[in-house]
């Protein structure tokens, strides 16, 4: 009668578990990088191209008014949509080191044990589900069970070989070897979408990241609205058709798609160079590959940074003196000592003295070569890195299946995860 009874306990436990296996809510967080919100306005000349994406909307809870965070560029946006708080807590800044005299030319912030807080993957982790990533940012390192980061050094052959070594063992040849290419920063978005499928199909991850490059890139090339831009948009609709009919999306119960971006873009129609002026006044010595004071830019602003390691007997900068200065010489930038230096360093960095704002499309350089201060651009071209407030830079969230969840920023891509998967997250908890 015993061993009846623990036989049944026994089949009881497995049927209890296979339930639980079976009824595991899943997601997929696809970015698309790049992506203007008013790209999905329905006056937008690109707006008939998108059927898969318009599709989804339908069926979703979605903005195209999404703000990103300070600053609007990719590393630190990334970051926040899978911790859910500002680049201040993270700890992801920028998209490269502070570095002024190019002593690690080509790096970038690739690596997770930068972050400061626990991540949705970290969470995830603890419940013993079962993560996975394509190319998602700031990867390598992280614990991910099945990983393939975004990293590049010289973005030749030599890549696939360094991508294979930081990726999980055996994944990297595993997934080549399927979708018959490779996953690199010199390939396209159609080869880490089909990679992210069939990690999806072959490994049944709870969650999956899959991170998609080609509209920035062509948006830095060519500027928005342009055809080879039309082009790209199309491609990638038709791969957001292909992953939806893949995983069955909407015949899966279970199964949640999130799909976002992590900032717009805008022309920019003149350049400043604001370290010129910190060259002229020798707060910057290139001779001596010394710095006193620093500007730190990042396409559409700029923080100003004072060095703690400066010699004691180096002069101090007059803020408002350097005010008026870099104003009547770079137009269309405000230096700001105040309200908008606060929000920087609020959300940003607590370190900056100073912040360079852009207006009316005003790109800032953090060059050191240049010899002017102001330069028109001839022509424009288009950028990121502006205040989120601004319209343009503006981006889009689309929440699959819908909630009635309003969206707002991209921030939320933790909480819409967390959420979903019914794990306890803990935004902004420290390592």
């Amino acid at each position: 009668m015993k061993i009846i009874l623990y036989i049944f306990l026994i089949l009881s436990c497995s049927v209890l578990e296979a339930k639980k296996i079976k009824s595991q809510k899943k997601i997929i967080i696809l970015s698309i990088d790049g992506f203007p919100g008013y790209y999905l306005k329905q006056d937008s000349k690109f707006y008939p191209y998108l059927k898969n994406i318009r599709k989804l909307i339908s069926k979703s809870d979605y903005s195209n008014q999404v703000q990103t965070i300070y600053p609007s560029i990719t590393y630190p946006a990334h970051t926040s949509m899978i911790t859910g708080v500002n680049p201040i807590e993270h700890g992801i800044l920028y998209n490269s080191p502070l570095d002024p005299f190019r002593k690690y030319p080509g790096s970038w912030l690739w690596y997770d044990e930068e972050i400061k807080t626990k991540t949705i993957l970290d969470f995830s982790n603890e419940e013993k589900l079962i993560t996975a990533s394509v190319y998602w940012p700031v990867t390598v390192g992280a614990r991910i069970k099945f990983n393939i980061p975004q990293y590049w050094k010289n973005k030749n052959d030599e890549d696939e070989k360094l991508l294979a070594a930081l990726s999980t063992p055996n994944l990297y040849k595993e997934i080549k070897e399927k979708i018959g290419s490779s996953v690199l920063e010199t390939t396209g978005d159609e080869e880490k979408v089909n990679a992210g499928i069939t990690i999806w199909k072959l490994k049944k991850p709870d969650i999956l990241l899959i991170y998609t490059t080609d509209l920035d890139s062509i948006h830095h090339e060519k500027g928005v609205y342009s055809n080879e831009a039309k082009l790209k948009l199309q491609k990638i609709d038709s791969l957001v058709g292909k992953l939806i009919e893949e995983t069955n999306l909407y015949k899966e119960k279970n199964l949640s798609l999130v799909l976002v971006s992590d900032h717009g873009f805008r022309e920019v129609k003149s350049l400043c160079y604001p370290n010129r002026f910190l060259i002229e006044k020798n707060f910057i010595n290139q001779k001596e590959n010394t710095w006193s004071y620093y500007f730190k830019t990042y396409g559409g602003g700029a923080i100003l940074l004072d060095n703690p390691n400066r010699p004691f007997f180096s002069d101090s900068i007059d803020l408002s003196e350097f005010k008026k200065e870099i104003e009547s010489k770079c137009p269309n930038n405000i230096l700001n000592l105040e309200e908008g230096l606060k929000t920087i360093q609020k959300k940003f960095h607590p370190d900056a003295i100073a912040v360079l704002e852009s207006k009316d499309g005003a790109g800032i350089s953090e060059s050191l070569t240049v010899t002017d201060f102001h330069r028109i651009a001839n022509p424009t071209y288009f950028n990121h890195g502006f205040s989120p407030d601004e319209e343009d830079i503006k981006t889009i969230l689309i929440n699959y299946p819908k909630k009635n969840i309003e969206l707002n920023s991209v921030k939320q891509v933790f909480d819409l995860g967390c959420s979903w998967l019914k794990i306890n997250c803990k935004k902004g908890k420290k390592r």
